[in-house]
């Protein structure tokens, strides 16, 4: 029996053949694109940071593209602090990789268990990461930044005016260049002075070796209440260890790090309402002392005998400690000289000092008396008030040196209008002493006194040549004040303030400008300059004041407005004593007949 064979239409074999090769076809073009396909990844370099710690998330894709990544969505629990861009290529055995990297440094915005969350870069995502954020991260292990920054203050319980010394060190266990820079402290409410240089030094942290730089501020808050010491920002730029196969294609740089200080904030004390003295000076220590330009057992009528007083506190600034009062003397005359201020910075702070003299001058023989000095401050390390005292001091002041080789002038006689007898006046001066002349030698009596008289002429008009020469010289008012020893009259007190402007001594014109107020006001409790800034009552003059403390970390001091707050300040003591003299115009209430 024959079997018939099948029939298969050519057709259909065609259509068979080309689907099975369509399919191969497109199967290895999907197993092609596959291998090809485009990565998206984010790595961090610490999972475990300080809530004052920053942190590098690296974002990498393969592509070459023009796009950026969309990191809106950091903005939740993250600070972006910088964010740069590196391109690398790498040949490993002939063959060529390349990618692309977004470096984005993070700073959290509060502590606890944070996402960073997936990141997209057109349809492409990334995957999510978990970091954690505490204060102690002393257990993460190989997790420590390789730049991170402390600080901490000498005393955090402090009152107004009073210094605190903040310490602030960066550690760090990488290269960096010399483009390291630190963002400046300015403090609201506060004068703050940078102690020396940057001290830089090694240490050893759980087995590791860091190099450190530390800087030292003193501050002194100029009001009670909250004050609240920033974070501080440290910026620099990491060296990268060298690949050896691709840095030379490399469009990177080096590394930038950054690093960031905890705030610290301080309850500034008022002054205490038990303190007596008349400058509230908190110190750490103060002294008293004073100088002569001569031994004072041989001091004469007509020698100019020169006082220095120097205060010296720890903790004070110059411009805080207020003038030495020149005494009270009846028969001498008192020339006060320039005053001299230094402030030296030291380790554990400022050290002010202030140098008041003046030039005595004694008119007449006998005992002169200079009243004990005293000077009020308060202790913060006993929280006690405390008095610096120089005692009285009696000079012997003896005639002038010239007397003894000019004969004694004769007693002056009076008639005494009831007997008609002759009689001594009352004198101070030690009695002339008699020598008995032959009576041939009368003709002469009227030769001596002519040539006492000359000789007495000749002395005084060389003495008033000294002393209008050295007027000249020395400014007879610089530091001038009342009999209180409190305030200088109120035009002294603003020239001294416009010469502290024209020297552009921010310190000096602080000080100047609150005893100027003191004196235009008669006020004695506008102490600081944020009480004379609310008395005066002038929104310009206090941003002006605000601008110049800004410049205190200027590298240029010019930059303070010094002659606009002397121009704002004239003005108003212009307006202040027109008023007064107006009022000192209007009739009494009760008209005297």
């Amino acid at each position: 029996m024959v079997k018939s064979a099948q029939f298969q239409h050519p057709i259909r074999l065609t259509v068979q053949s080309l689907t099975a090769k369509w399919l191969t076809a497109l199967l290895l073009i999907v197993l092609a694109n596959s291998a090809l396909a485009t990565t998206f990844t984010a790595t961090v370099d610490r999972t475990i940071i300080a809530p004052y710690e920053t942190l590098d998330l690296t974002l990498r894709t393969d592509k070459d593209t023009d796009r950026t990544p969309d990191l809106s969505a950091l903005n939740q629990d993250f600070e972006v602090v910088t964010t740069r861009q590196s391109r690398q290529v790498r040949i490993v055995n002939g063959q060529t990789e390349s990618w692309l990297d977004w470096i984005v440094t993070l700073s959290p915005k509060r502590e606890g268990r944070l996402t960073i969350p997936a990141l997209k870069l057109g349809n492409l995502s990334s995957d999510a990461i978990r970091i954690q954020v505490q204060k102690d991260t002393s257990a993460s292990g190989n997790n420590v930044s390789p730049v991170f920054m402390r600080t901490e203050v000498d005393n955090e319980f402090i009152y107004v005016q009073q210094q605190v010394v903040l310490t602030l060190r960066v550690f760090y266990r990488v290269n960096l260049y010399d483009d390291s820079r630190l963002s400046p402290l300015n403090i609201d409410g506060a004068i703050v002075q940078q102690l020396g240089d940057t001290r830089k030094y090694e240490t050893i942290i759980d087995g590791k070796r860091y190099g450190v730089f530390e800087l030292k501020f003193a501050i002194h808050p100029q009001k009670a209440g909250l004050m609240e010491i920033p974070e501080l920002t440290f910026n620099g730029t990491m060296a990268e260890r060298n690949d050896p196969f691709g840095s030379i294609f490399s469009m990177s740089s080096g590394k930038p790090v950054v690093a960031r200080s905890a705030a610290i904030t301080l309850n500034v004390q008022p002054q205490p309402a038990s303190y007596s003295g008349r400058a509230w000076l908190p110190a750490s220590d103060l002294s008293l002392n004073e100088s002569w330009s001569q031994n004072l057992d041989e001091v004469h009528v007509g020698d100019a005998i020169t006082r220095t007083i120097t205060v010296e506190a720890e903790g004070l600034t110059s411009a805080q400690l207020p003038v030495i009062p020149k005494p009270r003397l009846e028969h001498a005359n008192l020339y006060p000289d320039q005053s001299k201020t230094e402030d030296t910075p030291t380790e554990n702070g400022i050290i002010g000092k202030r140098m008041d003299a003046v030039a005595i001058i004694p008119t007449q023989p006998g005992e002169m008396t200079l009243p004990a000095l005293r000077y009020s401050w308060f202790d913060v390390t006993s929280n006690q008030e405390k008095v610096a005292e120089l005692p009285a001091k009696t000079i012997r002041v003896l005639p002038a040196t010239n007397a003894a080789s000019i004969p004694a002038l004769p007693a002056v006689t009076v008639a005494d209008s009831n007997n008609g007898e002759a009689k001594a006046a009352d004198c101070d001066c030690p009695p002339a002493e008699v020598i008995e002349k032959p009576v041939a030698e009368t003709k002469q009596a009227y030769f001596w006194p002519s040539l006492t008289g000359l000789f007495a002429l000749l002395w005084l008009i060389s003495t008033a040549l000294w002393l209008l020469a050295r007027r000249q010289q020395i400014p007879v008012v610089t530091d001038t004040v009342k009999e209180d020893g409190l305030l200088p009259p109120e035009k002294d007190a603003f020239r001294l303030l416009g010469e502290g402007c024209r020297q552009g001594n921010i310190n000096e014109v602080k000080l100047a400008f609150t005893v100027w107020c003191q004196s235009l006001f008669n006020e004695q409790q506008l102490s600081t300059v944020e009480r004379c800034l609310t008395r005066l009552d002038s929104d310009k003059l206090r941003t002006l004041f605000e601008q110049m403390d800004a410049a205190v970390y200027s590298p240029d001091k010019s930059n303070a407005p010094f002659a606009e707050i002397l121009s704002v300040c004239e003005k108003l003591r212009k307006q202040h004593l027109k008023q007064v003299s107006k009022n000192d115009q209007l009739p009494g209430l009760y008209p005297s007949d």
